[in-house]
């Protein structure tokens, strides 16, 4: 079996746990909605249907959505300490590493596209390049699994998990926040340049985090 397989073998298992007890997914979907409703309302009508505005308040909705499901995801683990048996495999540390972020990816996708439905309906969104706001949507979403379950790996055993790792990984993940913005704010007003400059940039995040996190999770989690 090759890395690739042990990875899908991995992401397989955690959908499959995900399906069996959906709290997570749960969780996730019904945070990002009522945050998307409420800083809609403080902001008001007329400023939250700004691009720029609306765009943050979704993304600021699906980064803390990410953070619920990965934490959900590893507690999940650590309940039964299903996890050493993955890590205890030829290349398991890298397995689980990938396969976490691919099932995450996944789960983060339903839930950031049921949030994008209630956003345009909830503040009436025109969108002037749709096909360039579904690029950056698919990009922004794979730019925050690797950085945060990357986290989540380094802090796994510490008491105070659920509180460190947004710390940890808010900052790292602010430049990945200002790009999906950024860029779905373009989108939405018609500026196919910035669109596609911004989701390039999500792309080289999405890629250099992933790198990274295999490169260093088999020595971190030693």
């Amino acid at each position: 079996m090759n890395a690739l397989d042990r990875a899908l073998l991995v992401a397989a298992r955690e959908l499959a746990a995900e399906r069996r007890r959906p709290d997570g997914f749960v969780a996730a979907l019904t945070f990002t909605a009522l945050l998307v409703l409420m800083e809609s309302l403080a902001f008001g009508p007329g400023q939250a249907r700004q691009p720029a505005v609306a765009s943050a308040l979704y993304w600021i909705a699906i980064l803390f959505a990410a953070t619920l499901v990965a934490t959900r995801s590893f507690d999940r683990e650590l309940e039964d300490d299903a996890i050493d048996a993955v890590l205890v495999l030829d290349g398991g540390r890298e397995a689980l590493y990938a396969g976490k972020v691919i099932a995450i990816a996944i789960v983060l996708a339903i839930v950031a596209l049921a949030a994008a439905v209630l956003s345009l309906v909830l503040l009436d969104l025109g969108v002037a390049l749709a096909g360039h706001l579904v690029l950056v949507g698919v990009l922004g979403i794979l730019a925050l699994p690797p950085v945060i379950v990357l986290v989540t790996l380094l802090a796994l055993r510490v008491r105070a998990r659920v509180a460190l790792v947004p710390i940890l990984s808010f900052p790292i993940l602010m430049p990945q926040l200002v790009a999906c913005t950024q860029g779905a704010a373009a989108a939405l007003t018609g500026d196919a340049s910035a669109a596609l400059g911004w989701a390039g940039i999500l792309a080289a995040f999405a890629l250099v985090y992933g790198v990274l996190g295999l490169t260093i999770v088999p020595a971190a989690i030693e």
